[in-house]
Parts: C-alpha cells; sequence; structure tokens
C-alpha cells in the first residue's frame, strides 16, 4: 500500500534534488545551501568513567566528520552571574536521513558539533519528518542543541578543509 501514493521512483528523485542542495562532502560535490557540521561523536568504550558513571577525565571522541545540513539558529542571551557573563545558544540542525546512514552516522545525545566558531553539545533529536506520513519513508533527523564551552582535550581538529 505504501508504494501506491509514493512510488519509489518518487522518493529517489526527492533524494536526489535534496543531495544537490545540501550537498555531499565525502565526494567533494558542494551544494547549493553550501553549510556543514563538524561532528564529533563520543566514544562510549574508550571514555574512562569512575564508579558513579562520570567521565572524570573527559569525554573522548572518535575522529569528526564532516556533514551538510541546514541550521536554525536562535538569538543568542547571556546570563550574568556571580561567575561572569555566560553566553547561550540554541540551534537546530536538520539533516538529510539517507546520507547520515551513507555514511554511518547517527547523533546522540552528549555527541558534539562545531559550527560557526562553536561547539554545540546535542540535547534532543527527532525523526518524525514523514513523507507522506508514512512511518517507513522517514526523510531526516531533526536535533537540538545547545551552546557549551569549547572543549579543552580529547577533541581532534577536523583537517578536511
Amino acid at each position: 500500500m505504501s508504494g501506491r501514493y509514493y512510488p519509489k521512483k518518487d522518493l529517489d528523485t526527492i533524494e536526489k534534488f535534496n543531495r544537490e542542495l545540501l550537498g555531499e562532502p565525502n565526494i567533494e560535490n558542494d551544494g547549493i545551501i553550501d553549510q556543514f557540521v563538524i561532528f564529533y561523536k563520543v566514544s562510549v568504550y574508550e571514555t574512562e568513567t569512575n564508579m558513579y558513571g562520570e567521565a572524570s577525565d573527559g569525554k573522548v571522541y572518535q575522529q569528526p566528520v564532516k556533514l551538510p545540513c541546514t541550521v536554525a539558529a536562535e538569538p543568542s542571551t547571556w546570563d550574568n552571574s556571580e561567575f561572569g557573563l555566560d553566553k547561550r545558544k540554541n540551534v537546530t540542525f536538520a539533516f538529510q536521513r539517507a546520507y547520515l546512514h551513507q555514511v554511518s552516522v547517527k547523533p546522540d545525545i552528549g555527541d558534539i558539533m562545531k559550527w560557526n566558531d562553536g561547539y554545540f553539545e546535542v540535547g534532543d533529536y527527532s525523526e518524525s519528518q514523514l513523507v507522506g506520513g508514512q512511518t517507513e519513508n522517514n526523510h531526516s533527523l531533526i536535533v537540538s542543541a545547545h551552546l557549551v564551552r569549547t572543549p579543552t582535550h580529547n577533541i581532534e581538529e577536523y583537517r578536511g578543509f
């Protein structure tokens, strides 16, 4: 029944147009939007934790990956506390699910994304953008993240530029 209104040919055309818009950095194909994030996945097996499950020496991250996306950023706000000024910013990143599957990456809570000279920690994600309302036609992954202080250790800079 799912192929009746949205045949594979139509879905492939949607994917093709989205790849042309966003680009594909793994084959050096720049898109029209041409906006990217550098994605740092937490390496769960290499991060040492104490008996409380805390990473006292900091999290260890895997090799960074350059991902195409669209970005919706809220305006920055400033918090003034007894420790001084603190900048706050929430950002929403939207990724094409088929591309993430192709490069074997899936953002999870706690991962880091570098965008616009800031580091953003993933706080939540949603996979509910469906083509035609059909669950087998899941189209995108939308990630909500917040600005964090620059990680000082265990992050290897991306050398793809």
